[in-house]
C-alpha cells in the first residue's frame, strides 16, 4: 500500500514513497530505510535473546590477584550478574608499568600484551549480564612508530569476541597550546610529531542493544532500575567528545589514573543506580570511587597490594561524600515532593541546568524574568530581569549540569561571556543593564580564569559570577532582586577583605 503523504511533504497523486537500501559507500535518505548491504561488509556480532540476570556473588571489594585467574571460576563474579565493565587497563609502554615488563604481571612483549587482555576481556564479557556494556580506556602507543591500542581494542572485542561495538568516545584531555614538543622538529617540515591530548574510551555491548530487562519488569522484580542521569548531562554524555581534566598522578598515588568524572559519567549513562560495576585492572580504585558516589556497587581486582589498600582508603572518603543527596535523580511525588522547595523539586525532577537557573531567577523577587530576549543588535540574552526599582540584569548563563564540559571550568566560556558583555550598549547611566553570570560549577578562584573575570569586573563587563546550585547564590539574587544594583558582593576568596 502506498505510504500517505506527511503535511510536511506534500506529494502529487500517485506518487509513493520508496525505501531506501544503503550502497557500500551509505545513503543520504533514511525513510524505511535497509541497511543490510552495509552492515553485511563486517563481521557479524553475536546476536541473544537471552533476558537471564543473576544476582552478583561479592559486591564492595577489591581482591587482590590476578583478574584471569579470579575471572575463570564464579566464586566471585557470577555469569550474567555485572552491568558495567569500567576499566583502563595498564599502559603497556611509558609511565611505571615499564619497569615491570618481563618480570612481574606486565607481559614482555605487545603481543603477549594483548593476549593478556583478550583473556580479560573474554572472561569478563561472560560476567556481563545481557545488554550489559565494556567501556575501555585506553591511551595509544609511542611515535617511532605510532601504534593504535584503540584499534587493537576494537579488533578484540569485535572481531576476537563478537560483541556489539556500540561507539567509541574520544575523551579530550587538554587543549594542547602549550610550546612544549616531546621530541620531532619545532616548527620545521622535517619531522613534526603530534602530540597526545586525548585517550579513548571503546563501547561495547554483550548479545543485545539493549538492557535485557526493561524497567517496570525490573522494578516489579527489585532489580535496580533508578537512574541518576538528568537531560543536560545525558545530551553531553552522549557525544563523542568528552572534555574532561586529567588526574594528577601524585595526589592519587598512581602513575596514571583517570579522572573520577570519567567512569562516573559512564555509570550514570549506562547503570542503574545498584547495579555492579566491575573493573579487572582497578589500580587506586578511581571505578570504586565513582561507584560509590553514584550509589552503585563495584567489584575489581588488582595484583598490587599497594594499590588495593591505596583504593580502599580512597573509598572510605567516597563513601563519605555517597551520603550527601545526589544532584539529580527521577521525579518524586506524595509528601517528599511537598516538603522540597521549588528549585530542590526542579533539581531532584532531572530538568535542565538552564530550567533550574530560570527557577532560582524566579524565586528571588525580581518584577520581571524574561528569557531568550533577542536584543536590536540580534545578540540573545539568556535572561533578562528587572527589579523593584527598574533596574535591567542581564543574566548569562554558562554551562549544564554534566561535569562532561560544565560552566566556567573552561577558560573560553568566560571570555565568551565577557565578550557578548563588551557588546552591551552603556551609556554610565545608573540605570544601564548589570551582568551577571550564572555557571553550573564553582566560580574559579585563581589562574587564568580567576584574573579574566577581576579585569571583567574592573572593566565593568561583569558584576557579579554565581554558581547556581550553591545555596549562598539565593541569597546574593535576592539582594540584587531587592534593587541593590550598587552591591557588589566578594565572589572569589580573594575578594574577601
Amino acid at each position: 500500500m502506498p505510504a500517505e503523504p506527511t503535511r510536511s511533504e506534500p506529494r502529487a497523486p500517485g506518487r509513493v514513497r520508496r525505501p531506501t537500501r544503503t550502497a557500500a559507500f551509505g545513503s543520504g535518505r533514511r525513510e524505511s530505510h535497509d541497511a543490510s548491504d552495509f552492515y553485511g561488509r563486517f563481521v557479524d556480532p553475536d546476536i541473544s535473546l537471552d533476558h537471564e540476570v543473576i544476582s552478583p556473588k561479592v559486591l564492595d571489594r577489591i581482591i587482590l590477584g590476578d583478574a584471569r585467574e579470579l575471572l575463570a571460576t564464579n566464586e566471585f563474579v557470577a555469569d550474567n550478574s555485572v552491568a558495567l565493565l569500567v576499566t583502563s587497563p595498564p599502559y603497556f609502554a611509558g609511565k611505571e608499568y615499564e619497569e615491570a615488563i618481563g618480570t612481574g604481571h606486565i607481559p614482555g612483549s605487545y603481543k603477549e600484551y594483548l593476549a593478556m587482555l583478550r583473556e580479560v576481556f573474554a572472561l569478563s564479557a561472560n560476567k556481563l549480564e545481557p545488554g550489559g556494556r565494556m567501556a575501555i580506556n585506553v591511551a595509544n602507543l609511542g611515535r617511532k612508530p605510532y601504534r593504535s591500542l584503540a584499534a587493537d581494542v576494537v579488533t578484540i572485542l569485535q572481531d576476537d569476541l563478537k560483541l556489539l561495538l556500540r561507539g567509541e568516545i574520544i575523551w579530550q584531555k587538554a587543549l594542547g597550546a602549550g610550546g612544549s614538543v616531546a621530541w620531532g622538529s619545532f616548527q620545521s617540515a622535517a619531522n613534526p610529531v603530534l602530540r597526545d591530548v586525548t585517550e579513548r574510551v571503546i563501547v561495547a555491548s554483550k548479545g543485545r542493544f539493549d538492557r535485557a530487562i526493561d524497567r517496570p519488569t525490573r522494578a516489579n522484580r527489585g532489580l535496580p532500575h533508578e537512574v541518576s542521569i538528568d537531560v543536560d548531562r545525558f545530551m553531553e554524555a552522549t557525544t563523542d567528545v568528552w572534555e574532561i581534566a586529567p588526574e594528577s598522578a601524585t595526589r592519587v598515588g598512581h602513575p596514571a589514573p583517570y579522572p573520577v568524572e570519567l567512569p562516573a559519567t559512564l555509570i550514570d549513562l549506562y547503570t542503574y543506580v545498584g547495579d555492579l560495576v566491575l573493573d579487572p585492572f582497578m589500580g587506586s580504585g578511581t571505578t570504586a570511587v565513582a561507584a560509590v558516589e553514584r550509589r552503585r556497587h563495584y567489584l575489581g581486582f588488582d595484583t598490587d597490594a599497594a594499590y588495593v589498600a591505596a583504593a580502599d582508603a580512597r573509598i572510605v572518603g567516597a563513601r563519605e561524600r555517597a551520603t550527601a543527596p545526589l544532584r539529580v535523580t527521577v521525579p518524586v511525588t506524595g509528601d517528599e515532593a511537598s516538603t522540597l522547595s521549588p528549585r530542590a523539586l526542579a533539581t531532584r525532577e532531572g530538568k535542565k541546568a538552564k530550567d533550574i537557573a530560570a527557577q532560582v531567577l524566579g524565586e528571588v523577587g525580581f518584577v520581571s524574568v524574561e528569557s531568550n530576549v533577542k536584543l536590536s543588535t540580534g545578540m540573545v540574552i539568556d535572561f533578562v530581569c528587572t527589579d523593584p526599582t527598574g533596574g535591567i540584569w542581564y543574566v548569562d548563563f554558562s554551562g549544564t549540569s554534566s561535569s562532561i564540559r560544565a560552566g566556567l571550568r573552561r577558560t573560553d566560556a568566560i571570555w565568551k561571556s565577557l565578550g557578548r558583555s563588551a557588546l552591551v550598549e552603556r551609556r554610565g547611566a545608573s540605570t544601564d543593564p548589570r551582568w551577571l553570570v550564572l555557571t553550573t560549577d564553582s566560580v574559579p578562584a585563581a589562574g587564568p580564569a580567576w584574573k579574566a573575570l577581576q579585569q571583567g569586573r574592573k572593566l565593568g563587563l561583569v558584576h557579579d559570577a554565581l554558581d547556581v546550585f550553591q545555596e549562598a547564590t539565593v541569597e546574593r539574587l535576592k539582594i540584587y532582586a531587592a534593587g541593590d544594583s550598587a552591591a557588589r558582593l566578594p565572589f572569589f576568596p580573594k575578594d574577601q577583605p
